[in-house]
């Protein structure tokens, strides 16, 4: 019989505490990684870690040997593509450098140039 240093994590029913066992999970990727399960489902495979954002995808391999992925039979696996995960830009956090500098200067808001209605 196991005993419960050898038992698996299993990143799809783990709570907080768990996950922050397992090798580059800190408290904070460890909210998100439960906060995304819960708004997207259960993880189906290891490459939909790198959809959390922060998640340490180059300890992943070292993850994979302390933590696991059950699923119930009733659940069918995603089909994720890696160019998929390669492509998907994160959103800001909100407002950028960029968008700043893609302001032009000089524009200041006129009320008296709107039409009435």
């Amino acid at each position: 019989m196991p005993t419960p240093d050898d038992q698996k994590i299993d990143i799809n029913t783990a709570v907080v505490g768990e996950l922050t066992q397992l090798p580059g999970i800190a408290k904070n990727i460890a909210y998100k990684i439960i906060n995304h399960r819960q708004r997207h489902g259960l993880f189906t495979a290891w490459e939909e870690l790198a959809e959390v954002k922060d998640f340490p995808t180059g300890k992943l391999e070292a993850i994979k040997l302390r933590a696991e992925l059950r699923l119930p039979e009733d659940v069918v696996p995603r089909r994720i593509k890696g160019a998929h995960l390669e492509r998907q830009q994160k959103k800001t956090a909100g407002y950028t450098k960029a968008m700043r500098a893609s302001r032009r200067p000089g524009r200041s808001h006129d009320p008296s140039e709107h039409r009435p209605h």
